[in-house]
């Protein structure tokens, strides 16, 4: 046999293990809240370390409910999930119970009848894969100083990367009562089952996500870093369908954009274009990236209002 003959059939056998691992679960979601509209609730590492520790929490107690991975942002949430959608509500109702309760206490002011969620189907394994990744890059795209492997809100950093393992970490059950205290925002420390590991005053995310099973519906780590790197249409039109505004860093903008002129055009970068051309070239940003107006403008160098005319701000 041919070697590749080899590669496809290793190939297709380690699709067909990801199939496989797919069809353990039922009942895919992507439950995600909009934070269009929503107020910024999360202001500090503090009240970013609360968030994790209220979802860590919230997920133990729901055991009935598989959750893959997270990504918590400084006014919205994004989780992958399986399980009932009733169940999956509920959860989702605990964490928001409990995030007002955190905020009352501490006389922070939210508004949180915006804190409302959604859920989203997942139907299928590539679909599966591309919400994974599409949450793993939240916080990525949202902050220029992190990469998908750096933001520490979610678990996306824990994807392919088992030095995270190796991470020095406390018992909840071997802390005191101040520091149980600490980590449930609350004088009752009562906690679900599990073996919970803290670090640096956070339950760790691999305690209440199943890491090892999300990684099961990619093929390896050089598939699921391809995946993460190179999809930008379908970014795109998830960011679309979550209602976001922008879900493709400049940096990667640029590289589509610039793999689009030579497709489309035979030129190698967005200055070659026509007038004509980059008006054809907006409009494919905005329909298979889900570009906004202010990088549409700034990689094409057109001017604000022919920008502005095209895809009015407010539309």
């Amino acid at each position: 046999m041919m070697k590749n003959d080899l590669d496809a059939v290793s190939f297709r056998d380690l699709e067909w293990s990801c199939e496989l691992n797919f069809k353990k679960y039922s009942n895919y979601w992507h439950l995600y809240t909009d934070g269009r509209d929503a107020d910024i609730m999360f202001r500090s590492a503090e009240d970013m370390k609360t968030g994790m520790n209220i979802i860590g929490l919230c997920c133990l107690y729901f055991p009935d409910i598989k959750a893959f991975t997270f990504e918590l942002m400084n006014n919205h949430l994004h989780m992958i999930l399986a399980g009932d959608r009733k169940r999956c509500e509920a959860l989702f109702d605990m964490i928001k119970g409990r995030l007002a309760k955190y905020f009352t206490r501490n006389g922070i002011i939210v508004n949180m009848h915006k804190f409302n969620c959604e859920l989203i189907e997942i139907t299928s394994l590539q679909s599966l894969r591309n919400e994974i990744i599409y949450v793993n890059r939240n916080g990525y795209v949202a902050r220029p100083d992190c990469t998908p492997f750096s933001y520490m809100w979610g678990a996306g950093a824990w994807f392919f990367n088992p030095i995270l393992s190796h991470l020095p970490y406390v018992r909840f059950e071997d802390m005191t009562v101040r520091e149980k205290r600490q980590i449930c925002r609350s004088n009752d420390v009562t906690a679900p089952t599990g073996d919970i590991k803290v670090f640096d005053g956070m339950i760790l995310p691999a305690c209440f996500c199943d890491i090892e099973a999300a990684e099961s519906f990619f093929r390896n780590a050089h598939h699921y870093f391809q995946q993460l790197t190179r999809k930008f249409e379908a970014y795109g039109e998830i960011a679309s369908r979550l209602h976001e505004t922008i879900f493709i860093a400049d940096e990667e903008m640029y590289s589509a954009v610039c793999m689009l002129c030579m497709k489309l055009y035979d030129v190698k970068n967005p200055a070659q274009l026509t007038p004509k051309d980059r008006i054809e070239v907006a409009r494919k940003m905005k329909q298979d990236y889900n570009a906004s107006n202010r990088q549409i403008k700034s990689i094409l160098k057109l001017d604000k209002a022919t920008v502005d005319q095209l895809f009015p701000p407010d539309a």
